[in-house]
């Protein structure tokens, strides 16, 4: 209990002073006034509030899930050894193929597409020197228009097996975007501005690693803050020179993994036979392989019906 201030003057709860005389009351004013009518109280349906509840909660998690941030894969976040599809998996899917890409991510593989440009500067997944073929074009790529490609369907490499849909790079990145990681083979300048700007924009310089043997690919890559692959000839090269050049990786055969591993470039095993060899290489120092049927270097975890 507080104590009293001397000299205060004490006050009931209605502020006046305790000695203080009670009003004085009219004579005439002997009426009570009216006591206001009491509202009827509200029906509380408990059942249908509980519901409400539980339909905000659920609309709540479902936006979460269609809105909410969500964990990127990134180059730094991969787990040794990784695998690519080079072309989608060109020896199992049709190459560079929408159906390819998205088997790639699916069961865990890295999509690895071959880009290009169409006529009108359009890039897409399609490799310049197979792509007429096995499109059905009866003349080059860049002489292709984006109509012209995307009415063109990519035949199989089995027999039995369906022909592929062509995909455009910025639909590619919007497709798969962030639940992967990207290694396009580009090996022009002008192919490299316009993938590059798309990576960009896409906010996926983390989760790209371009393959190229060009330099001045090598050096757009590095300056754009994307790693780059080295695919040419490493036999006349040093880690040195091509750390230099901008590229943080290389691609090298089987038999070369162990030369390059002491490296400070990432190495990515080519012509791998098998999980046995695989894992043999990565106890050497491979940081990945690069392979037409990813399901023969690494057999996926994942069960199909």
């Amino acid at each position: 209990m507080s104590k009293r201030k001397p000299g205060r003057v004490d006050r009931d709860r209605y502020g006046r002073g305790v000695n203080d005389p009670l009003p004085a009351v009219e004579p005439e004013s002997h009426e009570r006034l009216p006591v206001p009518e009491r509202p009827e109280p509200k029906k509380f349906n408990a059942p249908l509030w509980a519901g409400a509840i539980v339909l905000v909660a659920l609309v709540g998690v479902l936006l979460f899930n269609i809105f909410g941030s969500k964990d990127q894969l990134t180059v730094d976040s991969l787990n040794p050894p990784a695998v690519a599809a080079l072309d989608g998996g060109s020896a199992v899917y049709p190459a560079n193929s929408k159906l390819a890409f998205t088997e790639n991510v699916k069961f865990g593989y890295l999509p690895a597409p071959t880009l290009s440009a169409l006529k009108d500067g359009t890039i897409v997944a399609a490799d310049p020197e197979t792509a007429a073929k096995s499109m059905g074009l009866k003349k080059g790529l860049d002489e292709v228009t984006a109509d012209e490609f995307d009415d063109a369907s990519i035949s199989p490499p089995r027999k039995d097996t369906k022909a592929g849909e062509p995909i455009t790079w910025d639909e590619l990145v919007d497709e798969l975007g962030g639940d992967t990681v990207f290694l396009p083979e580009i090996d022009s300048a002008k192919v490299a501005g316009p993938a590059l700007q798309t990576i960009t924009e896409a906010e996926l310089t983390d989760s790209t690693i371009v393959r190229t043997a060009d330099a001045e690919v090598a050096r757009a890559a590095a300056d754009a803050g994307v790693d780059a692959m080295f695919t040419g000839d490493y036999a006349t090269s040093s880690p040195e020179d091509l750390a230099q050049s901008g590229y943080t990786a290389v691609a090298v055969r089987a038999d070369a993994v162990s030369t390059w591993a002491d490296s400070d470039l990432d190495v990515w095993a080519t012509g791998v036979k098998d999980e046995k060899q695989l894992d043999k290489l990565a106890d050497a120092g491979a940081f990945g392989a690069l392979s037409t049927n990813p399901y023969e270097v690494l057999p996926s975890e994942v069960k199909t019906d």
